[in-house]
């Protein structure tokens, strides 16, 4: 199958980078169009350090700042996209929640046949309680899902 809207899901971690390398293999291989997203989750917490994969906004303060930051991290990646061959990048940059809209939102909004993520970076405890972001995707998308192991 040729893939023509390939949809990266990108949360700063090694696994997230590795698959950043395969996404670019499979871009190339298939002249396909890359959307790079990332999704800031906002959650109201008791701490500012809260951190479970894909980004965390823990007030309204801070909201511009972290958009702002994670923005330039989008615009690095889809300039080394660029480096490496896939002309046709694309960011999106979205506020709510990652499996939900990873899995289903912006697979529709932008037409996508399929999804590139890495491992959870979460620990086994915390998969128990928590569920990773990319199980969920494999479960509740309705494409084809790539999960790349750092």
């Amino acid at each position: 199958m040729d893939y023509k809207k390939i949809l990266f899901g990108y949360d700063g971690s090694p696994e997230s980078m590795a698959a950043f390398d395969r996404v670019i293999e499979v871009a190339k291989r298939n002249d396909a169009k890359l959307i790079i997203a990332h999704v800031v989750k906002r959650q109201h917490a008791n701490t500012e350090s809260v951190s479970l994969g894909f980004g965390v906004v823990s007030t309204d303060d801070d909201i511009e700042d972290i958009l702002r930051s994670r923005e330039e991290k989008l615009e690095v990646l889809k300039q080394k996209a660029n480096e490496k061959g896939v002309e046709d990048v694309e960011i999106a940059l979205k506020i709510g929640s990652p499996k939900s809209m990873l899995s289903r939102e912006l697979p529709k909004e932008y037409d996508i046949d399929l999804i590139v993520l890495g491992a959870t970076g979460l620990g086994k405890v915390a998969q128990v309680f928590i569920g990773s972001t990319a199980s969920y995707v494999v479960e509740n998308s309705p494409t084809d899902v790539m999960i790349v192991k750092n």
